[in-house]
Parts: structure tokens; C-alpha cells; sequence
């Protein structure tokens, strides 16, 4: 499965700090309206539309999106993730990253934060993230180590390992995003 790397840093797109076993009533109401927009653009799909339509959230929304997202994917390594949505399909994040208990033979710190600056490049129903600066910590890190933490963390799930050069299915019925400062527009 390919969720590990898009829940690890997307679907990329979508999240508040702190998330927890249980996701506060407030945060699912935030993101409210990106669920049922999706609702409602994969009910749609296939009926044939004259143009493209969009629909325009808040980074706020965007980011309580991805708050309900880890807690039905029940993702067990992501504890939190946060991201700022830029102009010209930019963004910039902090993930926190949980291994617990597992065994990571030293490679990684079982708890650490994973900062990013992206570029998000999105078509025909699928998304791809290219990387331009990454911190694990405070530690500068080459963009390629994110393949092996996203290696390792498949391995640890029991999935196919995947790659951040893949691209990744958007929801249902969603062609492509747009991200401007503060917001993420979605067409379908």
C-alpha cells in the first residue's frame, strides 16, 4: 500500500499539532467541509461536467483534514503533522514521527520531528512531492533519506516500501490541487 508515504507527508497536505487516539469535536468540525466535499466529488465522478469545478479551504481546514485522515487510517507512526500551504504549489511542514517500541537498529530516533519545504506537483487524479529542504530535527538531511525513513516504515507496516519520485492517488474524483498562501484549492 502506498498510504505510509502520503499519510507521512500529505495526503499530503491536510493537519493540526497534537493528534491524539481521539480527534476533538472542534477539529472534526473544522474539517467538516473538506469531507463532505470529497462526499460529495466522489458521488459525482462520473457524471459528465461541462469545465473543471473547484472548491477553495483554509489551511485550517486543510489541516484538520489530515487530523481526521491519521485517525481513520489509525496510523500508527505519524503523531502529528502540520502544514503551511504557500503560493505557486509550495508547502512546508513538520511531521512527528512515533516508532514506539519499535526496532529501528539505530537508524532513527524513535521520536523525532521531520521538517520540510516541497514543491507539490498534481494531475490526472494523482499528487507527487518534491522535495527541496528536509531537517530531521534539527539535523539538515538529504531529501533521498526520506525514501529510506519511508522504506523502513513500510517495512515496519508490512507494505510495499515506496518512494517520494511515486506518484499517489488524490481522494476520489479530485484531479489536481492548486495550493496558494493559506489555502489549497481543489478541482474535480
Amino acid at each position: 500500500m502506498r498510504k505510509t508515504a502520503v499519510l507521512t507527508l500529505t495526503t499530503l497536505l491536510f493537519a493540526l499539532p497534537g493528534v491524539t487516539a481521539e480527534v476533538r469535536p472542534e477539529v472534526r468540525a473544522k474539517a467538516a467541509g473538506i469531507l463532505d466535499a470529497l462526499k460529495k466529488i466522489e458521488a459525482e465522478r462520473h457524471r459528465p461536467a461541462a469545465a473543471p469545478r473547484s472548491s477553495t479551504f483554509t489551511e485550517a481546514e486543510f489541516n484538520a483534514y489530515v487530523v481526521c485522515r491519521l485517525d481513520a487510517e489509525n496510523e500508527p507512526f505519524v503523531k502529528a503533522a502540520e502544514f503551511k500551504l504557500l503560493a505557486d504549489d509550495r508547502i512546508e511542514g513538520r511531521i512527528t514521527i512515533d516508532l514506539g517500541d519499535r526496532q529501528t537498529s539505530g537508524l532513527l530516533p524513535k521520536r523525532q520531528d521531520l521538517l520540510f519545504s516541497a514543491g507539490i506537483e498534481t494531475r490526472n487524479g494523482k499528487i507527487r512531492i518534491s522535495m527541496d529542504k528536509l531537517f530531521l530535527g534539527t539535523q539538515p538531511i538529504a531529501p533521498a533519506v526520506v525514501d529510506v525513513i519511508i522504506g523502513l516504515l513500510s517495512r515496519l507496516q508490512g507494505v510495499e516500501p515506496t518512494s517520494l519520485e511515486d506518484w499517489y492517488d488524490l481522494p476520489p474524483g479530485v484531479l489536481r490541487l492548486e495550493s496558494r498562501p493559506g489555502l489549497v484549492v481543489v478541482y474535480y
